[in-house]
């Protein structure tokens, strides 16, 4: 099966990344997922319309929040990955047929993400993840991964669900 995914970041308190994220739900399912120091959001929304520029407006706004990452990959061929801070983008890697090609990062951020653009994209998401010190099973799930563990019983207790 071929995957399309998308998740965000943040390095934030979880209720305050619950509160902020009930006013962003765009009326679909949230899913917000506390593992310490980071909070996970997996957007239904977003994830089906697969738009860079809602969900880089998206990150920038939770970033307001503290740190924050997103990590799309479409078809198992393209990957968006996006970091932002105090409301602003500060790195971008975009590699793909449907994506094109960018690499905007800060001079510390540079190595690391020119090494990650020759690897395959879920590759890449665990590469990134390892870097930043969050867990590669939650940058590699979407909101689809996350309905299906739901329907099957098999989310923990602490993840929140909004509508």
């Amino acid at each position: 099966m071929v995957r399309s995914f998308l998740s965000f970041h943040v390095e934030a308190p979880p209720e305050r990344v619950v509160a902020w994220a009930q006013g962003e739900t765009r009326g679909a399912g949230v899913y917000v997922v506390p593992d310490s120091p980071w909070v996970s959001l997996y957007h239904e929304a977003l994830e089906a319309d697969e738009d860079p520029k809602a969900i880089r407006a998206f990150l920038e706004a939770l970033s307001h929040l503290g740190p924050a990452l997103a990590f799309m990959v479409l078809n198992e061929e393209d990957l968006l990955f996006l970091m932002a801070e105090e409301g602003k983008g500060v790195a971008e890697l975009r590699r793909g047929p449907e994506l094109g090609e960018a690499l905007l990062a800060p001079e510390a951020l540079l190595p690391l993400l020119q090494g990650v653009a020759r690897m395959p994209p879920l590759n890449a998401v665990q590469a990134l993840a390892a870097h930043f010190g969050l867990h590669p099973d939650h940058a590699l799930l979407g909101f689809l991964d996350l309905l299906e563990a739901e329907e099957e019983g098999g989310l923990p207790e602490e993840v929140v669900y909004l509508e």
